[in-house]
């Protein structure tokens, strides 16, 4: 593909003030143009996880609790005013973004790249107080676990240019899952196995991407969960686990 989103570390293009003026920050920013794309990944609400036996992973719908945060999300997404709206084939994506489609009147657009996204064995990778050196050493499979997440990143960048090549200047959602999310947000970051595995995404959280129209991305902010009434439990470790 010929389009590539471009990472914010190149030369300056300021006139004023002179390069030797500027502030450590500003000599890193990058010269930006309109129009904005803002590209929103908007993890699905809480599934009605008693069911998932019965239906499956995939079939699963929104619990009481999920259909609950689905109210609160619609209001922010109201204030945001998605222009087009995209869903995995999952039906907990689905049931998240349908009752504010039907009501603003918006098509869903069903993509199977915003499916979920298995990460196999790397939460087992034992990362604190050990350098990559040692990593390398004790864990076989890392080479191979950060290889496939090489492909994960590749795979989320080429995802992201072809939405942001179809939809120039517009506010699109993105109504998918947390490891894809999370594979999204690294991608940009550049990081490894580790950097995907330090971040937690919530249900129902927001994170909102910027690219320009020269393709330099911006993250504009990460699990953004203010609609909601309740803040997460400050343990992310059990906050996760109870998801």
């Amino acid at each position: 593909m010929g389009l590539k989103l471009r990472t914010p570390f190149v030369k300056v293009g300021f006139k004023n003030p002179s390069i030797n003026e500027q502030t450590p920050y500003a000599k890193t920013r990058q010269p930006i143009n309109g129009p904005y794309t803002r590209i929103y990944l908007i993890r699905h609400c809480h599934p009605d996880y008693a069911l998932k036996e019965a239906l499956g992973d995939a079939n699963m719908p929104l619990s009481e609790l999920g259909r609950g945060q689905r109210k609160l999300l619609n209001k922010k997404l109201k204030q945001i005013q998605l222009e087009k709206i995209y869903v995995s084939e999952l039906t907990r994506a689905k049931e998240t973004a349908q009752d504010f489609a039907k009501k603003h009147k918006k098509r869903i657009y069903v993509d199977k790249r915003l499916n979920e996204v298995d990460w196999t064995e790397w939460y087992k990778i034992k990362y604190f107080r050990m350098s990559e050196k040692t990593r390398m050493k004790k864990v076989k499979e890392y080479k191979s676990m950060d290889k496939e997440m090489h492909k994960l990143h590749d795979k989320s960048r080429r995802m992201l240019a072809d939405i942001y090549k179809k939809n120039k200047g517009k506010k699109i959602g993105l109504f998918c899952h947390g490891n894809l999310i999370r594979s999204m947000v690294t991608s940009v970051l550049n990081t490894d196995v580790i950097g995907f595995l330090s971040m937690e995404i919530y249900q129902s959280s927001v994170t909102k991407l910027v690219i320009d129209r020269d393709g330099y991305i911006k993250i504009n902010y990460i699990n953004n969960i203010g609609h909601l009434p309740h803040k997460p439990n400050e343990d992310l470790f059990m906050a996760a686990l109870n998801q």
